[in-house]
């Protein structure tokens, strides 16, 4: 049995391909959403978060043979418990993590949300936001002095969060992705934006599309790169990902 902790579409993809290997695993996810997605595969789903102490003992108590770690790529707090509880439980541990983007020219390029911050603050008035949920609070909080926009899952938790936050209907765009470079564009130019804010997500994520799109529009686009986290064994792609599998099972 392996442990695969999901939620996003990487994991999506995991989660089919040891389906279609018939290797059977518990997936583990953090909110509804992730569940949704998760428990069409037939498979055990649990969920929420769950410490390094409480990832060892879920380890050891239901016989993990493997953990594979396919969530976020800015979820590196995720990762860092799970390569230390797969150690500490002595079971092997696999990142699954789809590749970066490696052109982000006409792009400004920053580290963190803090440093984009500070980027954003001499910037344009408008601040279209394509970085989730999760981070809005900081965003909200250190541009006070900005009109914010923001892209978000369409569930009502994470709606609700932004309307706590202050947001009202025409600051809050709730629309599932993939999103081709003309609705980006589309998107930016109904909220007038002046500057638009997207994590590293990769070519899946339609990266570098932002990023044109920005640059037809005339707007600042800030691009926050991916936390560094020095992974055991990692694979970009879900043939190197069977490839390995079929080789270890």
């Amino acid at each position: 049995m392996r442990l695969l902790f999901s939620g996003t579409s990487d994991g999506t993809e995991v989660a089919k391909l040891l389906f279609d290997l018939d290797l059977d695993v518990t997936i583990s996810v953090v909110t509804d959403y992730g569940r949704l997605l998760a428990s069409k595969f037939g498979q055990p789903v649990i969920q929420g978060r769950m410490t390094q102490d409480d990832m060892v003992q879920y380890i050891q108590d239901n016989h993990i043979t493997e953990v594979i770690d396919a969530s976020h790529p800015f979820a590196d707090i995720v990762s860092k418990e799970a390569i230390q509880a797969a150690k500490r439980a002595g079971v092997p541990y696999v990142r699954y993590e789809r590749a970066s983007t490696l052109d982000l020219s006409g792009a400004i390029v920053v580290h963190s949300t803090q440093e984009a911050i500070e980027k954003i603050k001499p910037l344009g008035e408008v601040v279209y936001l394509g970085t989730g949920s999760k981070t809005l609070p900081l965003f909200v909080e250190g541009l006070p002095d900005k009109h914010i926009v923001v892209r978000v899952l369409p569930v009502s938790d994470v709606v609700k969060q932004c309307e706590d936050l202050g947001l009202v209907a025409n600051q809050i765009h709730a629309i599932q992705a993939p999103f081709t470079k003309e609705m980006n564009n589309a998107l930016m130019q109904k909220a007038k934006a002046n500057v638009f804010v997207s994590k590293e997500g990769g070519d899946v994520s339609g990266i570098r599309e932002k990023i044109d799109g920005c640059l037809e529009l005339g707007i600042d686009c800030v691009i926050i790169t991916r936390p560094k986290v020095e992974y055991p064994i990692m694979f970009s792609t879900i043939e190197d990902l069977r490839n390995y599998l079929l080789q270890t099972n």
